[in-house]
C-alpha cells in the first residue's frame, strides 16, 4: 500500500450500503476470512486495524458494510439487523407515532406508518 492512501475508517458510518464490488475502500483492506455460506467477507484496515464485514454482491439484495468489534462478533453477526438499522437510518430515524400493525406498540420509522420490523419484514421496505 502506498503512503498516499489514507485510512477513512473513523469517518465512515458504522453501517452503510455496499458490497465487495461497491465500497469506499478500493483495494486498501486485507481480507481475513471468506464465508461463502453467509455471502460475506471479514476484512481489516492495515492502518487502524478496524474490522469490516462486507457482503458479497448478490442480485436483488442490498449489501452492507459494517464495522465489527472482533472476529467472534463477526461469527455471530446477523446482517438482517444491520439492514433494518440501515433502513431506519435512511428514513431519518424513529418517530413517536405507534406502528399501525395490529397489536404492535413499537414506534414508527420516520415517514412510515410501521415500526422497523414490520416495515422491513411485512411491508418489504428494504431501503
Amino acid at each position: 500500500m502506498d503512503s498516499q492512501t489514507m485510512c477513512r475508517c473513523a469517518e465512515l458510518p458504522n453501517v452503510f450500503v455496499g458490497n465487495d464490488e461497491n465500497n469506499p475502500f478500493g483495494e486498501t483492506l486485507t481480507e481475513l476470512e471468506w464465508a461463502p455460506q453467509r455471502w460475506a467477507t471479514l476484512n481489516q484496515c492495515p492502518d487502524c486495524q478496524q474490522l469490516w464485514h462486507i457482503d458479497i454482491a448478490k442480485q436483488n439484495d442490498i449489501g452492507v458494510c459494517a464495522k465489527i468489534a472482533s472476529r467472534q462478533d463477526w461469527q455471530q453477526l446477523d446482517t438482517t439487523n444491520l439492514k433494518i438499522q440501515l433502513m431506519v437510518q435512511n428514513h431519518g430515524g424513529i418517530t413517536n407515532d405507534t406502528c399501525q400493525w395490529k397489536q404492535c406498540n413499537q414506534l414508527c420509522v420516520k415517514g412510515l406508518a410501521f415500526c422497523p420490523s414490520h416495515a422491513y419484514f411485512e411491508m418489504d421496505i428494504k431501503q
